[in-house]
């Protein structure tokens, strides 16, 4: 039945062969992509130690370490070679976005699919200012699927094929000989590693790959059943004695302290500023804007419509002197960018060493400010943390050298993980993942659960207390029955932003169902450069529901 609803689909769609579901000369496209880089930067490429290493590693199963800025994902696609399926998995969207494009450049344009939530509307996005044909429905869930040669996804979509979601079937037929890249292990929470490790015990890849450059011995040594802990590369020791960073731990927080961030941009240095929590860097934006009124100045958060984050994230790609950007915890693993300085509140060491490599990234200048302050904000103490965590982080941070080496922050990531692993809360969450994983395969045996992916993701993959649900402004309503009018409803993507599901409740008479657009649309406070804002943040500014923009003064 698998494959005749492969075949149905590529004859809907118009393919005339099964020759485009499998990747050809992987390896040779790599090593033409990577050398004609080189030549163009006017050097020679040549293969760093491990990344020949992992290119001869087991091909059932191994661990990849390597610092970021090292050449990590080309030693996994050296690893899958010439596979004929690869499918690349990542913690976000943006990450699965910016691996996209990367991986469209190495093996071509047709060769490389996209899964997730938003994964339709970027392709016809992207057909769309290529100016190319848009793909037929059919054709795009060959990507959905994971039929594609390559495939970028997030793991949720991974997980969907083992919780029995929609095409659960051709998802885990497709994905079975695959090379499957588990890349950012370290990202996921213990609720979604408990899913993973109960659908790689009960069905494994015949080639999987595990990486991080933060991998804890730790996490190694709960999946071991998986792929055994004697199977690992590591970056050679140069490149973990790297020393990218100054790391200074000061008293107060981002708030109290504002005026240091405008020193050092006042000094020319482009400075990323990472607060823990929205509303935090809302605060500190708008104060920057207009107490400060400096110039030079970008806000990214969580809490964007779609459209305006992807315009952020150009924006704040390569930054000028004397810019300061304001983020939350959302750059730890979106971005690729490199900033001058970082200055962030104190959060859990792998945490921190995420936000670190963002500032300096390939190691080539000498060690970058880190300012770290100890205390946080009010708005976020005891509310995104662990409050033990920090502690612990915060007494590893003072024994650290004031220059540590990329070796000294894995060490010190250790040791914050390997004390959280052991906490009631990570193995309670992470044997409910397992339990709930293996109570679906054996309810449903072979049947499927009728249900969207979203609800899906609500009901068995997204980790408890972490749901958010998409809603449009008020603001956007027009332009989203604009779009529908005009047959573009795949569109309205663009004005959705994610808010926490508590939101709901919390706020209830600012949401409201629009059956025209059939979603939620919110009353609360929608603007261009702070984002949708909270009640309690917009009762303090004075500002109210708003069908337009808010003026900053």
């Amino acid at each position: 039945m698998t494959t005749l609803h492969l075949a149905d689909w590529l004859a809907s769609g118009g393919v005339a062969s099964v020759e485009g579901l499998y990747l050809k000369a992987g390896g040779a496209k790599l090593e033409r992509f990577l050398n004609h880089r080189s030549e163009s930067e006017g050097k020679a490429f040549v293969w760093r130690a491990f990344q020949v290493a992992a290119g001869r590693a087991e091909a059932s199963g191994f661990w990849l370490r390597a610092p970021t800025g090292t050449g990590k994902t080309e030693a996994l696609l050296r690893w899958a070679g010439d596979a004929n399926r690869v499918i690349y998995l990542l913690p976000t969207q943006a990450t699965v976005n910016a691996m996209w494009r990367r991986l469209r450049h190495i093996y071509g344009d047709d060769a490389v699919g996209l899964a997730h939530g938003r994964a339709s509307y970027m392709l016809r996005k992207s057909a769309f200012e290529e100016t190319l044909d848009d793909r037929s429905e059919n054709v795009r869930l060959l990507s959905r699927v994971f039929a594609r040669p390559v495939t970028v996804a997030t793991l949720d979509q991974w997980l969907l094929a083992h919780l029995h979601g929609r095409h659960w079937e051709e998802r885990r037929f497709l994905s079975r000989e695959a090379a499957v890249i588990l890349d950012e292990i370290h990202a996921y929470e213990p609720y979604m590693l408990g899913l993973l490790w109960a659908a790689l015990e009960r069905e494994r890849p015949r080639r999987i790959a595990l990486a991080s450059a933060t991998l804890p011995e730790a996490l190694m040594e709960r999946f071991q059943e998986i792929v055994s802990l004697d199977r690992i590369v590591e970056a050679e020791p140069p490149l973990w004695n790297r020393r990218r960073h100054r790391v200074e731990l000061r008293p107060g927080s981002l708030v109290e302290r504002m005026d240091e961030i405008v020193e050092f941009a006042r000094a020319g240095q482009a400075v990323l500023v990472v607060a823990n929590t929205v509303e935090e860097a809302q605060w500190l934006y708008r104060a920057l804007k207009e107490e400060v009124r400096w110039p030079k100045l970008h806000l990214y958060h969580g809490r964007f419509i779609f459209r305006d984050r992807e315009r952020r994230e150009q924006a704040v790609a390569h930054p000028v002197p004397g810019t300061i950007f304001v983020a939350t915890q959302v750059v730890e693993v979106s971005l690729d960018i490199s900033y001058d300085v970082l200055m962030t509140d104190l959060a859990p060491v792998d945490a921190l060493v995420q936000r670190m490599g963002r500032v300096n990234r390939s190691g080539n200048r000498a060690p970058a400010p880190v300012v770290i302050y100890e205390d946080g904000s009010a708005i976020a103490r005891g509310r995104v943390y662990d409050e033990e965590v920090l502690a612990l982080s915060r007494s590893i941070l003072k024994n650290l050298p004031p220059e540590p080496t990329d070796r000294d922050w894995l060490d010190a990531n250790e040791e914050v993980y390997r004390a959280y692993l052991r906490s009631h809360a990570w193995q309670d969450a992470f044997r409910e993942g397992r339990e709930n994983l293996e109570w679906v395969q054996t309810a449903l045996g072979t049947f499927t659960i009728d249900l969207s992916d979203a609800e899906m993701l609500q009901r068995f993959v997204t980790r408890r207390g972490s749901l958010s649900v998409d809603v449009i402004p008020l603001r956007f309503v027009d332009e989203a029955l604009r779009l529908i009018e005009q047959g573009d409803r795949w569109r309205m993507v663009e004005f959705q932003v994610p808010v926490r599901i508590q939101w709901l409740h919390a706020y209830r008479e600012a949401f409201e169902h629009y059956a025209s657009l059939d979603t939620l649309v919110t009353q609360l406070p929608y603007d261009d450069e702070l984002g949708l804002l909270s009640r309690s943040l917009a009762d303090e500014w004075g500002i109210g529901a708003s069908s337009g923009p808010l003026i900053l003064s």
